[in-house]
């Protein structure tokens, strides 16, 4: 049954949204997700700054000279140099900023799946609240049924007044059940709105239903490409930093004096001899392997995860059907006893234990039916179905 619940700071003239385009809407204005296109943007900027090259630097000079057979004259001299990268540090350089890429890449895959999965948890969540209110009202009108039924057999004298005061009280204690089921769908809906980060309230619908997704792997699983891409960061770093020598310096100059002229080529090579970059080396490696460890530790706990997920969830759709079993018989035989407390061959506290039962079976029903939801979109989670 499809249940609306209307926010009271509206009209009531909206029309619902349906999950789908309510998440496709959230998904398209949230602000933490915009910040996905600024991280792409400023991972492209770091890659330039990894792969460029140094400027050149130009020399100016002028020089006086004085000569021996008196007065001076003057000269000048004009040299440029260019670092170049070595072929093979060119090649590590484009590696890391190529990883760096993946790596926010995978990031923003992860973001979007968790974004996806919190939403979808906080909507399961409402759904819940409002089923509970329903049930609540449901329980209420019970309960006003067998007052009214304790009143007229009271004003008969059929009943003494106590058991007519006691239907009553009952029916007060479940008008503050529903007060409070109301407060808990209020605080479900705000907590829903104010994820998506956005000053705006909506009507959703509940009618959807979460399904398992097929995909039973953690191929696609964004938590797991997000800690591959830090490897394979790492292990790029290591790379670049395994070259001693990553620059040389190419150099010219000519110089101009009065009775000549002097042209300069050359190169500089840095000599390694103190600093050879074994430490950094080192350090690269040592932060790649523990990246590999904890990706291989966080494959093996989402493994037995999925497991118990999937477990979980089998075993909760068995529960479903025998409470629904369950309820079928309750329904029956609650309606026997209202029928038999009217002619007076049933006593009110056995009608109210075989209500209370049956919403008791309901309120178990609700909450086996949120958990086998919320292990769904676990699952869902897990195997990648919210990456894209």
């Amino acid at each position: 049954m499809k249940i609306l619940f209307l926010v009271p700071l509206f009209i009531g003239t909206l029309q619902a949204q349906t999950f789908e385009n309510f998440l496709a809407d959230s998904l398209e204005k949230s602000p933490l997700l915009k910040t996905n296109a600024l991280s792409l943007e400023q991972v492209a900027q770091k890659s330039e700054l990894t792969t460029r090259y140094k400027n050149p630097t130009l020399s100016l000079e002028v020089s006086n000279f004085d000569l021996s057979t008196g007065g001076n004259e003057a000269g000048y001299a004009a040299g440029i140099s260019q670092p170049i990268r070595l072929w093979g540090v060119s090649g590590s350089r484009e590696e890391l900023a190529q990883a760096q890429t993946q790596e926010v890449q995978a990031s923003v895959k992860l973001s979007r799946a968790s974004f996806v999965r919190g939403l979808s948890s906080l909507y399961s969540s409402y759904k819940n609240a409002l089923k509970a209110e329903s049930l609540a009202k449901e329980e209420l009108a019970i309960a006003q049924k067998i007052a009214n039924i304790s009143q007229n057999r009271f004003e008969s004298g059929t009943i003494a007044r106590v058991k007519y005061i006691q239907a009553s009280l009952d029916t007060k204690r479940i008008e503050n059940t529903l007060a409070q089921a109301r407060v808990k769908k209020t605080t479900a809906y705000y907590r829903l709105m104010g994820f998506r980060g956005l000053n705006e309230e909506v009507e959703v619908d509940t009618a959807y239903d979460f399904t398992l997704a097929n995909e039973n792997t953690l191929h696609s699983n964004a938590s797991i490409e997000l800690s591959r891409a830090k490897v394979k960061s790492a292990r790029a770093s290591s790379e670049l930093n395994a070259n001693k020598l990553e620059w040389i310096n190419l150099y010219g100059s000519y110089e101009q004096e009065p009775d000549q002229g002097i042209a300069r080529v050359g190169v500089n090579i840095p000599l390694v001899i103190f600093n050879t970059k074994s430490q950094e080396k080192q350090i690269a490696k040592l932060a790649a392997d523990k990246s590999e460890l904890i990706t291989q530790n966080l494959s093996e706990q989402l493994k037995f995860k999925l497991r118990e997920l999937k477990n979980s969830i089998e075993t909760l759709k068995s529960v479903e059907m025998t409470s629904q079993e369950l309820l079928l018989s309750q329904r029956e035989l609650l309606s026997m006893y209202q029928e038999g407390y009217k002619i007076a061959n049933i006593d009110l506290i056995e009608l109210q234990a075989i209500k209370n039962q049956l919403i008791q079976t309901k309120a178990n029903l609700l909450n086996i039916t949120l958990q086998k939801e919320l292990n769904i979109i676990e699952h869902n989670y897990l195997t990648g179905t919210y990456n894209e």
